[in-house]
């Protein structure tokens, strides 16, 4: 999204600037013509010359209210998480990261809301209920096929066909690799991949 947003803005900027300047004869600038051009035909933008005020403003409104439209700001929290907490485990070990952190939203003692109990805990430095939340890295997830990937198990995790029936009742997991306290007083349900999944007791 920012990379759209800089590519507007520089779209906005500099048609907008070479028009004013041409239009005062302002020497001060110099726009090529070529990068006019290259901002004007950008594939990621509709050109802004073919559009009129009125419709652009009411396209920008509509990205607006879908950016900060809670559903789509829930899917991108859940996504991160499946992202930097499995992207390396099969779709259906991401499924069953992804349906923990539902479960844990539904629950009385966790954030009612999938961002609350992603980043639950995220203010104090590895103190947080997933790791890559408050581990000091950036949260920003590398777009490839990884990235493509977790998105599309949100998007399964969300729809009707959700939870992955093993988990259901899963509201916690670690990795095979450490054994964490808390999971003697859990009631084992699966493995999957590198996870190991649980339920209270």
């Amino acid at each position: 999204m920012n990379g759209k947003i800089l590519a507007l803005l520089l779209s906005v900027a500099l048609t907008g600037a070479a028009g004013a300047a041409q239009a005062r004869n302002d020497s001060k600038f110099r726009a090529s013509a070529e990068a006019v051009a290259e901002a004007q035909n950008n594939p990621v933008l509709p050109p802004i010359a073919d559009r009129d005020v009125a419709t652009t403003l009411a396209a920008w409104t509509h990205t607006f209210k879908t950016m900060f439209d809670p559903r789509t700001v829930a899917k991108s929290c859940l996504a991160r998480a499946v992202y930097f907490e499995a992207r390396s485990e099969s779709q259906l070990g991401q499924l069953a990261v992804a349906t923990v952190i539902l479960n844990r939203s539904k629950a009385t003692n966790y954030p009612s809301s999938i961002c609350g109990v992603v980043y639950q805990g995220a203010s104090r430095r590895n103190a947080c209920q997933f790791s890559f939340a408050c581990d000091g890295q950036s949260d920003l997830p590398k777009y490839g096929r990884a990235w493509e990937t977790a998105l599309a198990v949100t998007t399964l995790a969300l729809s009707d066909d959700g939870p992955e029936r093993s988990v259901a009742a899963a509201t916690f997991y670690h990795a095979d690799y450490v054994t964490p306290v808390w999971s003697k007083s859990m009631n084992r349900l699966t493995k999957i991949g590198r996870h190991i999944f649980y339920s209270q007791s």
